[in-house]
């Protein structure tokens, strides 16, 4: 990665598309979402800029098991899920990782058909599409450095198809040809993408936007994206303080109910002078 900036040699450039860019850092925090009390910061993790959420995962649950604070269920975005993060999440730490894996992102060239839609036969090594053609026998792979299964169906098969056009999502008359994980992470894939479809998941998955609310405190009041100190370790000090006076903040707002110190009622705003004015003054 390059230096993008003399005053900070560990600062490096970033972009979400059609969101924000910028140089510097990434904040991750981590914030209970329990009933009956305040929701409080309990990890913050800082980053180079660029480094994908992703590979910050493992060290937040690793972090947080050895705090005794791992949790039962864990509410993450899109950038923190695959089916691999799910099955270590759970397999390492006992966490049930919810967060919408993402979508095939070639399912518009196959709007008859998603991949979740054919069935495979794991002891036959063989799938199935929804019109009743099986696949010969599949061979392993490997796609971006991981291991994966090709399934390729006959061009007999998908030509004599009615819904070829739909399914293949060609014209050249080659067959449909899907890509399959290991049958672990497969299962998981094919479960969440169903799921998140759903309404009980996404009442399950509403909760999560207090973490949003959080992001928006830290940074519209405590000033979390004005980078105070230079270089990776201050700047983590700097999301270690901003998180622990986040904290505080809502602890003593916090009252056991019927003990709630009386407020100052808030002064009249302008708006609210000129209407009580109106609707007092008599017509002459």
């Amino acid at each position: 990665m390059e230096i993008v900036s003399p005053h900070d040699p560990e600062a490096r450039y970033s972009c979400k598309p059609g969101k924000a860019e910028w140089v510097g850092y990434k904040d991750h925090q981590t914030e209970t979402c329990d009933t009956g009390g305040p929701n409080v910061i309990v990890h913050v993790t800082t980053t180079p800029a660029p480094e994908q959420d992703i590979a910050v995962l493992d060290r937040i649950h690793d972090a947080l098991a050895a705090r005794d604070l791992a949790p039962s269920e864990h509410l993450v975005d899109s950038g923190y899920v695959t089916p691999e993060t799910i099955h270590r999440a759970a397999t390492t730490h006992g966490i049930d990782l919810l967060g919408p894996v993402r979508v095939d992102p070639r399912a518009g060239e196959h709007p008859g058909f998603t991949k979740e839609d054919f069935q495979p036969n794991w002891q036959d090594r063989t799938l199935t599409c929804p019109r009743g053609a099986t696949s010969p026998p599949w061979h392993p792979t490997v796609a971006d450095g991981h291991k994966r299964i090709s399934v390729l169906f006959p061009r007999a098969a998908c030509r004599a198809c009615e819904d070829r056009l739909k399914c293949t999502g060609n014209t050249g008359g080659r067959g449909r040809q899907i890509l399959l994980m290991p049958q672990h992470l497969q299962e998981i894939q094919t479960r969440v993408r169903l799921d998140q479809q759903t309404d009980p998941w996404r009442q399950r998955y509403a909760m999560r936007a207090g973490c949003e609310a959080t992001v928006s405190e830290t940074v519209r009041a405590h000033g979390l994206r004005h980078c105070r100190y230079r270089g990776l370790a201050r700047t983590h000090v700097q999301h270690v303080l901003t998180a622990a006076g986040t904290n505080i903040i809502r602890l003593s707002e916090c009252h056991p109910p019927g003990t709630a110190p009386p407020r100052n009622p808030r002064p009249a705003t302008p708006f609210q002078r000129l209407c009580r004015n109106i609707s007092t003054t008599k017509p002459s």
